[in-house]
This record gives C-alpha cells, structure tokens and sequence, in this order.
C-alpha cells in the first residue's frame, strides 16, 4: 500500500515518538523512509545583531541549527537501521515548514506523510499550525501521530 514514508521531524520529544512509530509502520509496510528536517531560512536579523553587537552572532545561531538538523536525523537514520527499513534523510531551509513537508513529499514521491502533532493541552487547539497546514495542502495521505508523554 505505501512504499516511501516521509518522516518531518523537529527532533523534540513527540518527533522523535513519531519516528519510531512510522519506522515501525513502514517495516510492517514493507516501506522505505525519508526523514527529513526542515531548517529556518537564513537572513539578517537585525534585532539579534543590534541586541547582540557580534557579527558572528548569527553564524554561530545558524551552526546551531544545522547541528540540531543534524541530530534529529541521525536518529531517523540510526532507529531504521536498527530495524532494517531503507531510509534516506534531508535537510532543507524555508521560512514555511508545512510547505517544505509537502514539496518534499513530492519530490521524494513519498505517497504516505507521517508526522507529530504537538498540540495543545487544556482547552486550545489539538492539532498544531504545521500539522492543519500540511493536511490541507498535501496531495498524499497524511497520518498524524498523537504522542504519549513519557
């Protein structure tokens, strides 16, 4: 039924629940993987700079993100190996994560997305903005993983 799962993650907690369950789903699929993370866009921020007063202030932010991308995918990576589920990782930057999940999803040709919800508690929203966004634009089926907090 499905032969290329997308995994977005973020690398939090409820991500990393969601990688685990969608490596479980696609081994029992018979699937293959794509983690993927999605970084913020580069540009001058300058009320970092002015509060800041180091140029380098920006380039070490921007370090910073690349080597939590790079974290959050090891674990894609590592979890599939672990259960022997063929799987590729990529790293993109875009100021719209919902909108890189699902041009990812295509360029891939990943015909299932399986992603986190972060939620709410209480009273407020149940799905997350990234999560509402990605099940109105994509063109693939969309399953949303509740996590349980440990």
């Amino acid at each position: 039924m499905y032969n290329r799962i997308l995994l977005p993650t973020d690398g939090s907690e409820q991500s990393r629940q969601a990688v685990e369950s969608g490596i479980i789903f696609a081994r029992n699929m018979g699937a293959a993987v794509v983690g993927l993370h999605v970084l913020p866009r580069p540009h001058k921020d300058l009320l970092d700079a002015w509060m800041h007063h180091d140029p380098g202030y920006a380039t070490q932010r921007l370090a910073l993100f690349d080597r939590m991308a790079d974290e959050a995918l090891s674990f894609v990576s590592n979890a599939a190996l672990g259960l022997e589920v063929p799987c590729i990782c990529r790293k993109v930057e875009s100021d719209e994560p919902h909108a890189a999940i699902v041009a990812v999803s295509d360029e891939e040709r990943c015909n299932l997305i399986y992603l986190a919800s972060h939620g709410w508690k209480g009273q407020q929203l149940y799905l997350g903005t990234v999560t509402l966004r990605v099940l109105r634009d994509s063109r693939v089926p969309v399953l949303v993983y509740k996590p349980h907090f440990r």
